[in-house]
């Protein structure tokens, strides 16, 4: 759906989508005086290559087509998805994400030309956009007070701070709406992962437990899990207004006090009696335990045809060819399933759930 209102962010993810629209119709000029490449390393004709791998871009060969097989790999492969030129990079202007600051610099690569055509073609004309033809625009203030709910990662949009409880009372709201699913606790329940474990991501073998990740080893910001929260959870009534505003931040304020996120840089931890609200959420944003280690992943992805017989040794079990010998993915080291996280952490006995029921 497109708003017929103009926002700053809006705007801005415009300014993404129809410059690298317009980079890549001005790469047609730099064709026509080049003939085959853009700037000396890219096959100025990536569109026409794509669309007749019926839209295929990532494909290992359309990649090779358009990037050359030398610079679709390896180090160079690397080195080439830092440039802001490269149809395939995912670098993004300072001035769309306000700086290189983590996983925001990544975007939608320009060899993603189905997005920037749509976008190019749809952004600017909101009267006259319609969705296939099915129902009516909604209406602005339906919009506004219902669905308008998104926290940016500097806060804009969280509520007021007057809107909030105390940490024990977005603990009894956690109880009831969320602990059926997640343990009262946080340590996960019927199944579902847990929010809140005293475990490190990082695994020293091949044969140990997958690593749990959970809000406090793994979520990054804050502000970005009291969004997710109020826009999904609980699963069967999202956004619930039973819940409201200052229930969502009194739950989030009782998980992060479950998962010791401090409050300021000398450790200070939140009490069952503190008033939970946006200024404490936006302090525990600075110290969330694993924000420094996102970052966007630049290696090309490559897809290998399905070998189904007469594969090659290294397609094979351990790499040289035996069948026999080979790890099986979400399993532990003695053959049993890692299903249920109480019981991977020792805590419950076989079954599913609390203590087996």
């Amino acid at each position: 759906m497109f708003n017929t209102k103009k926002t700053i962010v809006a705007a801005s993810i415009a300014t993404l989508f129809t410059g690298s629209a317009m980079a890549m119709s001005g790469s047609s000029d730099k064709a026509a005086a080049t003939a085959e490449k853009i700037d000396g390393k890219y096959a100025a004709n990536y569109e026409e290559i794509i669309r007749k791998a019926d839209g295929k871009y990532l494909d290992k060969e359309v990649i090779e087509a358009i990037l050359g097989k030398d610079a679709a790999h390896g180090r160079d492969g690397l080195e080439g998805k830092l440039d802001p030129n490269n149809p395939y990079s995912f670098e993004v202007a300072d001035s769309i994400d306000g700086g290189n600051h983590g996983n925001a610099q990544c975007k939608i690569p320009a060899a993603f030309i189905d997005v920037h055509d749509n976008a190019k073609a749809n952004y600017y004309h909101d009267a006259d956009y319609v969705a296939r033809g099915f129902g009516t625009p909604i209406a602005e203030s339906a919009v506004q007070a219902k669905w308008n709910i998104t926290v940016d990662g500097d806060g804009r949009g969280l509520p007021d701070p007057t809107v909030g409880m105390s940490v024990e009372e977005g603990g009894k709201l956690y109880v009831q709406f969320c602990g059926m699913c997640h343990g009262e606790f946080g340590e996960g329940a019927k199944g579902y992962l847990p929010l809140a474990v005293d475990s490190n991501l990082v695994t020293s073998s091949f044969d140990d437990p997958a690593p749990i990740k959970a809000v406090g080893n793994f979520w990054p910001y804050a502000v970005t899990f009291f969004d997710y929260i109020r826009r999904t959870m609980p699963f069967w009534t999202p956004n619930a207004p039973f819940i409201g505003d200052a229930g969502y931040m009194g739950i989030t304020g009782y998980i992060m006090q479950s998962n010791y996120i401090p409050i300021d840089a000398q450790g200070t931890e939140l009490e069952d009696d503190t008033f939970y609200n946006s200024e404490l959420l936006m302090k525990q944003n600075k110290f969330m335990k694993n924000q420094g280690n996102f970052f966007c992943d630049h290696r090309p992805v490559i897809h290998n045809a399905r070998c189904m017989e007469n594969c090659a040794d290294e397609q094979v079990g351990d790499g040289t060819g035996n069948i026999q010998n080979f790890k099986q993915a979400r399993r532990l080291p003695d053959g049993t399933p890692q299903y249920n996280v109480p019981q991977r952490m020792n805590e419950d006995p076989p079954g599913v759930g609390h203590s087996g029921m």
